[in-house]
């Protein structure tokens, strides 16, 4: 019986007889003994981890579990990279992108095999949107035993869809037979696609067989630095006479950015074009562009403003880049126009169109663009077009001010306008989805010495709170979260983890459950079926703080808050949450009297 396992050197054989011996003998001792002599712990898992040092990843989110105890193992001796364990697979999932939103580059996610991985696919998704670098390694079952009944198993080859750019499945090598240049190879590839012009999230899925833990210290190959050296990519022609001929006939130009990280470069552009008269530059409130933001009260501006006034504000040029933009009432408007050039700068093919009035597409980096623009087209043009926005801008201040000093007892958006007025310089804003982005949008004046993020690639509320702490572990400075209770409590597990840093502050709107569905229009003229809308609850933000060791802070009056606010934001001071309760009716009541006012 043992001379018939002595199987020939040969490759092809060798799997396609332990294939055959495995799916027989699947749960008899002598499957095991197969799986022990033939498929050792394979070294290539070694090659993943040196390879991702060797290519720059310094951190790796690691979720505990069995099949991934190679991973585990690998990553975990690889002194140039810090492994963070965090036990809910969805809540780590967005730790680690909040940290590579940080980075601008990528951070490793590391699963056992089975739901774990579909446990990840709401924050690739989100990474996917917006752009966000990430590694992520799946554990797997040989392929033998795939769809045998065996535990902790899901189809995970290309389990990511069309939300990733691109997926990969590494071999499942015999023991002594590990190809270190193949799995080098896939690895640098991935890295190299998930932190090119066009980041993203890449799978790479890895099979692996018992044993899974190693009995001695396993040594690793050392490899060529040649073979970790990166493609160098290059940006395609762009068609830059085109738009500069457009730019010296256009004498109403809008540069709208939406969703965008820190950029020093595109922000010396902007900063030089931001003095021209006939230039607009419209920035969303995660575009971390506000210092040269023409109008920021835009959003509640071309919300608020006569048909007449609108058509007077519309530009012959429009040029946008960047991510998503939040401001529906922007948006509705700009899908009215149909201005003689509309500009769409991306580094990529596949084309954003979100307003279906694209007229040209530049395949480059928008800095690059701007920069291109010859000297005599940089020079001003006179033009009223930037002194109308700005006119009806500071009216809009004006009035925005003064309808908050007059409701300012139970108004989350008077709330919110103490807080932005409050919060310290040079912090990292962190914003939730649901009403708290768009008060913050509506009220404008963010700091512009604020880095400000927030989950708009899916604008779920799914991993809002991991993404914060995620953010929080990688950058220093203060980072305050600010957030409603439903999307707080969704991702209560994000504090479950001993990782949670001292520069975290949470805050907290809580109006017992989906206050938004009171202020949009659809469900809240439905008040027989808001019930199924909202989600009336009694969970305890207080335990759930104390539960995780955060501190705790309650502010039961508005007229107390920037005084809360100064001791909750102590830097000296561990992570902390503090708690505002609102009521849902009376919010809503006060925000429809709010969206009433009108300007010119």
């Amino acid at each position: 019986m043992i001379l018939f396992f002595k199987l020939p050197p040969n490759d092809i054989f060798d799997k396609v007889i332990l294939k055959v011996l495995s799916s027989y003998f699947l749960n008899s001792k002598l499957n095991q003994i197969i799986q022990i002599n033939l498929q050792l712990l394979q070294q290539h898992v070694y090659t993943i981890s040196k390879t991702c040092a060797l290519l720059g990843i310094k951190h790796a989110v690691i979720c505990p579990g069995s099949r991934s105890a190679p991973l585990v193992y690998a990553f975990t001796q690889e002194k140039n990279i810090t492994c963070y364990s965090i036990i809910d697979e969805r809540s780590a999932a967005y730790i680690a992108l909040g940290m590579a939103q940080q980075l601008q580059e990528p951070v490793v996610l590391i699963c056992t095999s089975g739901t774990a991985s579909l446990n990840f696919y709401p924050a690739i998704a989100e990474a996917f949107y917006q752009k966000i670098p990430l590694i992520i390694l799946t554990a797997d079952r040989p392929p033998e035993l795939l769809n045998q009944q065996d535990g902790q198993m899901v189809k995970q080859k290309n389990v990511f869809g069309g939300h990733v750019l691109a997926s990969f499945e590494l071999e499942n090598y015999f023991h002594g037979k590990e190809n270190i240049k193949e799995t080098s190879t896939i690895i640098s590839n991935g890295i190299n696609i998930s932190n090119g012009i066009v980041k993203g999230p890449v799978h790479i899925n890895v099979p692996l067989s018992e044993p899974l833990y190693p009995t001695k210290e396993n040594k690793f190959e050392s490899l060529s630095v040649r073979e970790f050296e990166s493609a160098i990519q290059t940006i395609k022609q762009a068609n830059f006479q085109t738009f500069n001929k457009a730019w010296f006939e256009s004498k109403k130009k809008i540069i709208l950015i939406g969703q965008y990280p820190v950029d020093n470069n595109l922000f010396t552009q902007l900063f030089e074009l931001n003095k021209h008269q006939d230039v607009v530059i419209l920035c969303d409130v995660l575009s971390n562009k506000q210092s040269v933001c023409t109008a920021p009260h835009f959003d509640f501006t071309i919300s608020q403003c006569s048909e007449k006034t609108l058509s007077e504000l519309e530009p012959d040029m429009l040029i946008t880049f960047g991510g998503p933009v939040l401001s529906k009432s922007l948006k509705l408007w700009l899908k009215k126009q149909k201005p003689k050039y509309h500009f769409r700068i991306q580094p990529k093919k596949e084309l954003v169109d979100t307003y279906k009035n694209v007229t040209d597409y530049i395949d480059a980096n928008p800095s690059i663009v701007l920069t291109n623009l010859p000297e005599n087209l940089k020079e001003n043009t006179f033009s009223d077009f930037k002194n109308l926005w700005k006119k009806i801008d500071e009216l809009a201040s004006v009035k925005i001010k003064s309808f908050l000093e007059r409701n300012n007892n139970s108004s989350e958006l008077h709330a919110m306008e103490i807080i932005i007025n409050n919060l310290p310089d040079a912090i990292n804003l962190q914003i939730s989805n649901s009403s708290s982005i768009r008060y913050i949008s509506l009220i404008g004046n963010l700091n512009p010495s604020w880095t400000v993020s927030g989950n708009r690639g899916t604008s779920g509320i799914d991993g809002c709170a991991s993404t914060a702490v995620g953010a929080a572990i990688i950058n220093n400075k203060p980072t305050i979260f600010i957030t409603g209770d439903l999307s707080f409590l969704y991702d209560r597990n994000a504090l479950w983890n001993n990782h949670v840093p001292d520069n975290l502050r949470i805050i907290i709107f809580n109006n017992f459950g989906g206050g938004i569905f009171q202020l949009i229009d659809g469900p809240s003229s439905h008040k027989k079926q808001l019930s199924y809308f909202t989600t009336p609850h009694q969970q305890s933000v207080k335990n759930t703080a104390i539960d995780n060791g955060l501190d705790y802070y309650f502010c039961a009056s508005q007229n107390d808050l920037s005084k809360t606010l100064k001791e909750f934001l102590d830097p000296n001071k561990k992570a902390a949450v503090l708690e505002l309760k609102f009521d849902r009716n009376e919010n809503a009541k006060i925000f429809k009297q709010f969206k009433k006012i009108k300007l010119i």
